[in-house]
């Protein structure tokens, strides 16, 4: 995408927050302009064309300015890698003098690392043994898929274990859109002090297992910071690692959920899908038919 170099400063951050893959590229002024601190209007009068790169190093997981048809195109594929890996934003600036270089080709020959490398299989059995001992054990587990577990492409996953399980199974607003509400055993929103009372008390109170898939607890997620789970009966599983009531397992999420599933399919450690007893959909009553304020916060 090409824009503005300042506009990046601004909503690049949202991918950053969010772990969007975002590729931002920027059209910018020649090189020789910049070499020479030409006064161009992108550097706010100054002559300093690095002020925008500065910023949006901080924002970004790799970036580059292609000064040196040698060394763009390795730069380009350097920074696409990274953003692929992290599920982060990157920033390339590409010169206006630079568009019609002519570069060696030689890079298509690689493709792009579109797949994250496997878990360490020690590690990662290592983790499904502390979580399925865990299950063995609990009364009420429940699964919450959250925000990270859908970025990380991984809600086909947990609609999987939520059906194969039949654990009461619950979203987050960020979640929204992942879980498959159809599913008999899905349970409602958790976002804290704003659940539903049935809802809060099931996890707050009755729950002695959590997945959490993908935790983003952030204020509005959150209910502004009311979540009330105890962080020891919490398995929180992320892009990179695995939480295990606080022990720290380098083991991502969608290893060890592809390996979970296996694990507690082939040691019946399911169950009948959990009857929940509460509306996951209630519906105010309505005094009258006219659209107010009220009646939309209420809903």
């Amino acid at each position: 995408r090409r824009i503005c170099p300042s506009l990046p400063c601004g909503w690049v951050p949202w991918s950053v927050i969010h772990h969007g893959p975002r590729n931002t590229e920027l059209t910018l002024s020649g090189v020789t302009a910049m070499k020479n601190h030409t006064l161009m209007h992108h550097t706010l009068g100054t002559g300093d064309f690095d002020m925008y790169h500065e910023m949006v190093k901080h924002i970004s997981v790799d970036t580059a300015v292609l000064t040196d048809p040698a060394t763009a195109a390795s730069d380009v594929d350097r920074c696409l890698n990274t953003m692929l890996y992290e599920s982060r934003p990157v920033y390339i600036g590409v010169p206006v003098d630079m568009s019609h270089q002519i570069i060696s080709s030689i890079g298509l020959k690689t493709p792009l690392v579109r797949r994250l490398p496997p878990n360490d299989m020690n590690e990662e059995s290592n983790v499904i043994q502390e979580i399925t001992s865990r299950l063995r054990i609990s009364k009420y587990p429940i699964i919450i898929l959250d925000g990270n577990c859908v970025r990380n492409g991984c809600a086909g996953l947990a609609n999987e274990l939520a059906k194969s399980t039949g654990y009461p199974y619950f979203t987050t607003c960020m979640g929204k859109g992942g879980a498959d509400e159809t599913l008999p055993n899905f349970a409602g929103v958790y976002q804290g002090g704003g659940s539903l009372s049935a809802v809060r008390m099931a996890i707050e109170e009755r729950a002695d297992c959590l997945l959490w898939l993908g935790s983003f607890r952030t204020d509005f997620n959150t209910g502004e910071f009311t979540d009330n789970v105890p962080e020891s009966l919490i398995i929180d599983l992320q892009r990179f690692h695995t939480q295990v009531g606080g022990k720290k397992y380098t083991a991502g999420i969608k290893g060890v959920l592809k390996a979970l599933i296996r694990e507690l399919e082939a040691n019946s450690v399911s169950r009948p899908p959990t009857k929940i007893d509460w509306d996951v959909y209630p519906v105010p009553a309505r005094t009258s038919n006219e659209l107010n304020q009220d009646y939309l916060w209420s809903v």
